[in-house]
């Protein structure tokens, strides 16, 4: 699929793409390579769908639009779930995954952002009741313990060693920073020598300043890092799973606590408020290249903490990209 110097160059725009006015010509020459050979291979790699983007991640609690999210599963049958699927993708805009997964019960899962828990849960009965579906779980995030997509190429598994994930963030709007430039920094940043040039002068800001900014809103949990982000089903990570942990709501923080310390093949990791009978408060991903690598981390869960896991994995993605 990619030969050993592509690998690394994939995985250098993932863990280590430096945070300067020209971060691709210095990442040619921490890897020795031309700053064109770069930009080519890049620009390659985002034509063929490789890299979704380069640039901002962002952390969308600090934008009060979408600053709360939540986890929804609703029932039906498998031959009803592209139906279903349609309306959910059409009707919600702040849509973030949409998959099918191999629970008995709850076949659809997708997860959505918005300014309240209140509004989400009205959206959710509302769109339950569009579909035709009477029994649904919504699980709005609690606390985010972890949040960082990344994939080594090398062992065949997601691998972060990101720290715990703050618990206050402030709002943008607080900071009194223009929302807009932080989406284009995120989605619109160009593969090209100084790739800040173009945003930095439609904002008013000198490209040395836009970096200065970058770095301090990754220090105040704005922006989580500057990274390229793949896109799994083009690196052969075939398969997610999503991992619930069956555990009492008062030892959920501190399980997550440990989850975080000592598990990096975990991208996301999030406590959830969870209805009266559903026994699963916290939720960690796992991707791989093959379905042993996650079970292998389940069982180690399982086994180090006396907990139960259930993982489901996901059988489509029901989300167009």
């Amino acid at each position: 699929m990619f030969d050993e110097v592509e690998k690394i160059i994939l995985m250098e725009v993932q863990y280590n793409l430096p945070l300067t006015e020209q971060p691709f010509v210095d990442l040619a020459e921490n890897l020795g390579l031309k700053a064109n050979e770069i930009f080519e291979k890049l620009k390659e790699f985002k034509q063929r769908g490789v890299i979704k983007r380069i640039g901002t991640n962002l952390n969308y609690r600090a934008f009060k639009r979408i600053g709360k999210a939540a986890l929804v599963a609703f029932t039906c049958s498998e031959d009803e779930a592209l139906r279903i699927a349609e309306i959910i993708n059409e009707s919600i805009d702040s849509l973030k995954h949409n998959f099918l997964r191999n629970h008995e019960r709850y076949k659809i899962w997708f997860t959505f952002k918005g300014e309240s828990k209140e509004e989400m849960l009205r959206k959710v009965e509302e769109l339950a009741k569009r579909c035709g579906v009477k029994d649904y779980l919504f699980l709005p995030s609690k606390r985010v313990y972890k949040m960082d997509v990344k994939y080594d190429l090398f062992k065949g598994i997601s691998w972060s060693k990101k720290g715990l994930e703050k618990d206050e963030v402030p709002k943008v709007d607080e900071l009194g920073i223009n929302a807009r430039m932080l989406f284009e920094l995120e989605r619109k940043l160009p593969i090209s020598e100084r790739p800040f040039k173009d945003i930095a002068s439609k904002y008013g800001y000198k490209e040395s300043e836009l970096v200065d900014l970058i770095a301090e809103l990754i220090d105040k949990g704005v922006i989580r890092d500057f990274s390229g982000v793949l896109r799994e089903s083009k690196i052969g990570f075939k398969e997610n799973g999503m991992n619930m942990v069956k555990i009492e709501p008062e030892r959920a923080e501190k399980l997550a606590l440990k989850l975080v310390k000592e598990f990096p093949q975990i991208t996301h990791l999030v406590e959830r408020e969870v209805p009266e009978g559903w026994c699963y408060p916290v939720y960690f991903m796992v991707h791989a290249d093959s379905r042993d690598k996650i079970e292998d981390v389940r069982r180690e869960v399982e086994e180090r903490y006396d907990v139960e896991v259930l993982t489901l994995y996901s059988m489509m993605n029901l989300k167009p990209d």
